[in-house]
């Protein structure tokens, strides 16, 4: 069910101690399909802007997550907008040096790579 993918969104949230403030809104379209959208501000002054619209038991219908630095440079952006002839099209990540093969990516994970590259910092 939608709910409890949200729930489990919303305790990893709350697990991740690097973050300063959150702007998040989830709606339900249905049992099984909804939509996350919002803005993390980490403790570094990144910033994590993303919408996730996700039909549990598919793949994700549509998201984008992108991460900048406190001065609004882009450090990495993933999305699955069908823009890039790649072999993992549609999914697929910008970085400043060009465009990357990726699998889908879903906020959980994305987190889970905020959180190591604020290790490096």
């Amino acid at each position: 069910m939608i709910s409890d993918y949200f729930k489990e969104v919303e305790r990893r949230i709350e697990e991740t101690k690097i973050i300063a403030e959150r702007d998040i809104d989830y709606k339900e379209f249905g049992s099984d399909e909804g939509m996350i959208r919002g803005k993390l501000l980490f403790i570094t002054g990144y910033v994590l802007e993303f919408m996730e619209y996700v039909c549990i038991g598919e793949e994700r219908l549509k998201y984008r997550f992108h991460l900048m630095d406190k001065d609004g440079e882009m450090i990495f952006r993933y999305d699955n907008a069908p823009h890039h002839e790649i072999s993992t099209f549609p999914h697929h990540k910008h970085l400043l040096e060009g465009i990357k093969e990726s699998k889908e990516k879903g906020i959980i994970e994305v987190l889970k790579e905020v959180e190591m590259l604020m290790l490096k910092i």
